[in-house]
């Protein structure tokens, strides 16, 4: 049994003071003040020290043991407390201390989560003779489990990063040693993870050897700023896998610092982004390129234009256009005009020089870019051949097809030194040149150029023209033939632009259906037309139906019906005051869409009138499908040139007899002359419009007439007014 009385440090001190007796001299002061030196020294150490007998007995403590210890006697004792290898540490500690060594393990209870650092150590005598050995006992229980939940807590960590998609890694800063590798670099690196650690990898060289050839100098350049300021990098870039395939990588670092703000380590992050750069580029490709052709589109192109005019290099812009490529669509169907544009695509891509740019802008037209144009003359060359190899048949889904094209050119820097001039001017050369008909080019040319630059100039300002109020209406009467009574009028839009003056109908009508903006043109008529129906109403003035001309797009584009009832119930006119003129070709644009708008007028209470009858090819048969009331009959046929009297006489005589047959009105327009008149009362033809009775005029001086409420036919006037107009 150990001491366990008020002596243990007593004893203890004098165990250490035989174990140094040798080395300290005789003197009895020096002797008394070593032994209370040790007597101090054990008596206050916090850790438990224990000393054993050389064969293992305990002999003394610095303390009383407590708890699990107080079952210690002998070192075998250890067996029952620790674990079977803790206990084999001590046994092995307790064997080097036999033979002169020292021994520090940790040990571990078997009961109790419990951790103690042991020191073990020999205690010599005279002539170094091994007298004691002492165990010294420190708990580090805190600490040690502190430490294991750290290690747990990594190794959560590393699994984490090993299953992550991403390739992970730390390490040294000077030496780009690895100290932590995920599976994932091992995996984009195609390289086995615990070779890394093995040879002692230097990572700076791993990502060297695998950077795509392309990519080296772009790499080194951004890894000099981390290398040299600390700065952390994002970059991205290509590598080249040992089995040949090329990946794309995303690489972000990170400098660690320690406590003294110096870099130790490198926190580096590369993720595979190969998918993500794929997607991108077919996102770009989508973005910038016509997906039918495949070639580049309009973004493109104008991209293309603008970085030549950056280095002033002449070139020559080509608009393409293939000839009645909407005959094609309408008589094949859709399916073999995209085949013919691939296939017109294709054949662009063999006949023109390599350095050529070609973009498809929408449909069938195409602009070809030529660079370093050595002349004119190298220019006309190839539009020559181009044009004849395009008009070479085509063989699609069994048909054979013959096509031809147009083309206009226009020059940098000659005809414009911004994109939209030189795109402007070759579109106006390929107007000019379709007018001369099939398979033909110009070079864009100022003196054709001023019909052009008026015509975008009335396509800019009608807009402005319809907030401006510069629209207004004319009307001409609509009068009875036999009694002269006015019965209605047509509404005539005119044009009285402020800088310009009075611009024709013929002029801007055909440019506005062309740029879809006779919508808001033939909305605001049907507006106007209605209030002016009220305003009379209010004035005093007996109301007379107006009718309006609706523009064959207007009539096929939805909401016309509802827009012409919210315009009727907003004046409180009744429908059967309006009246819609729509033209017999009109009729052959889209026959269910007209037949639906037009039925959904008609029963609205909205009169329906085909007006210019007999200039079309419509068939009879839409006389009897679109349900109209009234058959207006061209002035084509009144108004005879010299040898046609006749023929127009029988042409309208049989379009009267139809017409009443068929329980329609009949108007008969541009009348002039007093003979056309007579024939056509004889006839009993129901209106008359024309310059006999009245030409368009203005709303206030069409209320004089309608005040009086019949016109008598004038042949004067009528003269007067065409010397009036040959004049202007």
């Amino acid at each position: 049994m150990a001491k366990t009385n008020s002596t243990q440090s007593d004893t203890l001190g004098l165990l250490f003071s035989n174990s140094v007796h040798s080395n300290i001299s005789q003197d009895a002061q020096l002797a008394s003040m070593v032994l209370s030196y040790y007597t101090s020294l054990g008596h206050n150490h916090p850790d438990l020290i224990m000393v054993f007998s050389p064969n293992g007995d305990l002999r003394t403590t610095n303390q009383i043991p407590k708890g699990i210890f107080t079952e210690i006697h002998k070192v075998a004792d250890f067996q029952r407390i620790l674990l079977k290898k803790s206990y084999a540490e001590i046994e092995t500690a307790f064997q080097q201390a036999l033979i002169g060594k020292c021994k520090q393990c940790i040990v571990q209870i078997k009961w109790k989560n419990l951790y103690f650092e042991t020191t073990v150590y020999p205690l010599s005598g005279k002539e170094n003779r091994i007298v004691g050995i002492v165990l010294i006992a420190k708990d580090v229980t805190e600490h040690r489990i502190h430490e294991i939940n750290l290690k747990n807590e990594n190794e959560s960590y590393r699994l984490i990063f090993d299953h992550l998609n991403i390739a992970i890694w730390v390490s040294e800063y000077k030496t780009g040693k690895l100290v932590y590798a995920s599976q994932g670099l091992s995996d984009l690196y195609q390289y086995p993870q615990e070779d890394f650690y093995r040879d002692k990898l230097d990572i700076r060289m791993v990502i060297r050897s695998v950077v795509h050839p392309e990519d080296k100098r772009y790499v080194r350049k951004n890894a000099l700023n981390i290398l040299t300021n600390g700065d952390p990098i994002n970059i991205r870039y290509r590598i080249k896998c040992p089995d040949r395939t090329v990946k794309w990588v995303t690489c972000k670092t990170t400098p660690y610092y320690d406590k003294n703000g110096k870099i130790t380590h490198i926190f580096g992050l590369q993720t595979d982004i190969t998918d993500e750069v794929k997607l991108e580029e077919q996102l770009t490709f989508i973005a910038n390129h016509d997906l039918l052709t495949e070639l580049p589109n309009h973004r493109s192109l104008e991209e293309k234009v603008e970085h030549i005019m950056e280095s002033k290099t002449p070139f020559a812009l080509l608009f393409f256009n293939l000839d009645r490529f909407s005959v094609i669509n309408g008589a094949l169907g859709y399916q073999v005009g995209d085949e013919v544009l691939k296939t017109i695509a294709n054949r662009l891509r063999l006949i023109l020089p390599e350095s050529s740019f070609i973009a498809r802008l929408k449909s069938n037209d195409f602009v070809i870019l030529i660079e370093n144009c050595q002349s004119l003359e190298n220019i006309k060359c190839i539009t020559e051949n181009l044009l004849n190899d395009i008009k070479q048949p085509l063989s699609i889904n069994g048909y054979e097809i013959n096509i031809t094209s147009s083309l206009g050119i226009s020059l940098y820097p000659q005809d414009g030194t911004t994109k939209q001039s030189l795109m402007d001017k070759a579109h106006s050369a390929l107007n000019h040149a379709k007018k001369r008909g099939p398979n033909t080019y110009l070079i864009y040319s100022s003196s054709e150029d001023v019909a052009f630059q008026r015509k975008l100039a009335i396509e800019n300002s009608i807009i402005e023209a319809l907030e401006r109020e510069e629209f207004e209406l004319y009307y001409q009467p609509l009068v009875e033939t036999h009694t002269g009574q006015i019965l209605g009028a047509e509404a005539l839009i005119r044009w009285n632009h402020q800088s310009w003056g009075l611009i024709s109908p013929g002029e801007f009508i055909p440019i506005a259906e062309e740029n879809q903006l006779i919508n808001e043109i033939s909305d605001w008529v049907i507006k106007k037309a209605c209030s002016q129906i009220k305003d009379w109403r209010d004035k005093g003035l007996t109301p007379i139906p107006i009718s309006v001309n609706i523009s064959p797009i207007r009539l096929m584009k939805k909401g016309l019906t509802e827009y012409v009832r919210t315009q009727l119930e907003a004046n409180n006119v009744p429908a059967g005051y309006l009246g819609v003129e729509i033209t017999e070709g009109s009729l052959l644009k889209s026959e269910k869409v007209v037949i639906d708008t037009l039925y959904e007028l008609k029963s609205l209470g909205v009169r329906i009138a085909i007006d210019d009858f007999g200039t079309g090819f419509a068939s009879l048969n839409y006389l009897r499908e679109y349900h109209a009331d009234t058959l207006k009959i061209d002035q084509v046929f009144i108004q005879s040139r010299d040898g046609q009297v006749e023929k127009d006489n029988i042409i309208v005589g049989s379009v009267l007899q139809m017409a009443k047959g068929l329980k329609m009105r009949i108007i008969a327009e541009g009348v002039e002359e007093y003979g056309q008149y007579r024939f056509l009362r004889n006839r009993d033809c129901d209106i008359i419009q024309g310059y006999l009775f009245s030409r368009p005029l203005p709303v206030l001086q069409f209320e004089a007439l309608l005040a009086k409420g019949t016109l008598e036919p004038d042949p004067e006037k009528v003269e007067k007014d065409r010397q009036r107009r040959l004049l202007h």
